[in-house]
């Protein structure tokens, strides 16, 4: 949990909070007047870490100097799932399409049996550039994956990383706004 003081009593703070979130485009899961609010906040589809799908967890209580506020951020569970299915499909088929290539690059170095062979077969004749282009292709796709499979790994661990980036921001605006 990470903390941040307001100057303003807890009503007040609370109030503004809450009209912050709702202009941010947040939806109130829950909410505890005038102590804690809970919100959702992003996309399924979101990249980074202030549009991926989150639950945010604010918490507010009065002390002397006016309103300590603490948040902690989450991913949604969907998110999560969804990047990890995603990602697991697209490792079956990269080595699908692996297993396909280097089959085919067998058979037309050695022109011996492969489970594949077939797509190139017209007539009951072997044609060697439709297997090559079929090969190439196969090919193509499993490192387009495997580079797709690296950059998902990347953007889940930055936004893992830095979830917090939007709660931040949002306190950083209601300090702004609590001095006017």
């Amino acid at each position: 949990m990470v903390e941040h003081n307001v100057d303003l009593e807890i009503e007040e703070a609370y109030a503004l909070l809450k009209v912050l979130l709702l202009h941010n485009n947040c939806k109130v899961i829950a909410e505890k007047m005038p102590s804690a609010i809970t919100v959702q906040h992003g996309s399924l589809w979101g990249i980074s870490p202030k549009t991926a799908k989150k639950i945010v967890r604010f918490s507010l209580s009065q002390t002397d100097s006016g309103t300590r506020i603490s948040y902690s951020s989450s991913l949604a569970s969907d998110w999560k799932n969804l990047t990890l299915i995603g990602s697991a499909l697209a490792v079956v088929v990269a080595v699908f399409c692996w297993w396909l290539s280097t089959d085919l690059a067998t058979f037309i170095d050695r022109q011996g049996h492969s489970y594949w062979s077939w797509i190139g077969t017209i007539n009951g004749y072997v044609d060697y550039s439709a297997l090559r282009m079929f090969r190439n292709l196969a090919l193509a796709l499993a490192v387009f994956l495997v580079v797709i499979i690296v950059l998902e790994a990347v953007v889940t661990v930055y936004v893992n990383l830095r979830v917090g980036v939007f709660a931040e921001e949002s306190l950083k605006e209601l300090r702004e706004r609590s001095l006017k």
